[in-house]
Order: structure tokens, then C-alpha cells, then sequence
């Protein structure tokens, strides 16, 4: 995958979780009734979620890096709060505002499925839905996690803006 090849150029800007048993996947699947895009779980695979620079990537297990993971984050937005998300929504990426990057699992498309952007005190109806931000988890984390941090700091974690 390109995208984590480049995710590994931060090398000390980024901390990577432990990878996971695909067997956990499967069983968040099952649990939920849906399925993850494909290039999703590869990730998860190699890397049960990351940190750069602030930017996070929820994994299955908690860790080191958080004590979210993908299972609690999905619980406590689909049951916990007072504008839930549809079961069909996965959060797996907070915007550090309370807001989330969700998979939206209605539609799958070559492995992939789209990113859509939750704003958490919104009352979404079916006709107004959340807005797609990307088509895939691989152009999310090319735009969102590596394209967006390289406009602020470069791969040694040098802060471009302030320079």
C-alpha cells in the first residue's frame, strides 16, 4: 500500500500501534453486521492505528498510543450520545474537534468504500447526510494524513509554516 510506504518517510514523527489478528476484524464485522473496506483491514493488519503529529487512526485494541479503539469509539457514538450515527457509519478518525472521519459501509466499491466527515451535534436526516469527503480509506489518508500534514511540517517533523 503507497500510502503507508509513504506514512513511513515521518519515521520518528510517527508512532505506529502493534498490528492486530485479522480475527479481530472479522469478529467487530460480525458483532456490527458490516463490512470494513478491504484496504482498511490490510492496514489494521500491519498497523493497529497510528498518531502523526495528531492526526489518529483508531486501531481494534487499545494501546500505548490511545485508549480508543474502533470497537468503543463506534459503541459510544451509536449509543451514547445524543445525535447517533446510522450502525452503518464506522468512526475511525477524530478531527480533534469531536467530529469524526466515518467509513460509510452501505456502499462498497472495488474493496473501498467511501470516507464520509461527521459533524457530532448535527442532527443528520436521510436527506441530509453527512458529506463524502473521500472515496477510499487509501485517497483519505493520501489527502487528510500525508498531503495535509506536508503542507505544515516536513517528513522530519520541521514545522514548515513558522520557519
Amino acid at each position: 500500500m503507497r500510502s503507508f510506504q509513504e506514512l513511513s518517510k515521518f519515521s520518528s514523527s510517527i508512532l505506529f500501534a502493534e498490528p492486530i489478528d485479522y480475527h479481530l476484524i472479522i469478529e467487530f464485522e460480525k458483532k456490527h453486521v458490516l463490512s470494513l473496506p478491504e484496504d482498511f483491514k490490510y492496514f489494521c493488519s500491519e498497523v493497529n492505528g497510528f498518531d502523526l503529529m495528531g492526526t489518529e487512526v483508531y486501531g481494534f485494541l487499545p494501546d500505548s498510543l490511545t485508549s480508543m479503539s474502533i470497537e468503543k469509539l463506534y459503541h459510544r457514538e451509536h449509543k451514547l450520545i445524543k445525535f447517533p450515527q446510522p450502525e452503518y457509519l464506522v468512526p475511525f478518525s477524530p478531527d480533534g474537534s469531536g467530529d469524526f472521519y466515518c467509513f460509510d459501509t452501505r456502499s462498497h466499491n472495488g474493496g473501498s468504500c467511501p470516507v464520509v466527515f461527521w459533524y457530532s451535534n448535527y442532527n443528520y436526516t436521510d436527506e441530509d447526510v453527512p458529506e463524502k469527503a473521500n472515496d477510499s480509506f487509501v485517497e483519505w489518508m493520501q489527502e487528510v494524513v500525508i498531503d495535509w500534514t506536508l503542507e505544515d511540517y516536513d517528513y522530519d517533523g520541521n514545522d514548515r509554516v513558522n520557519q
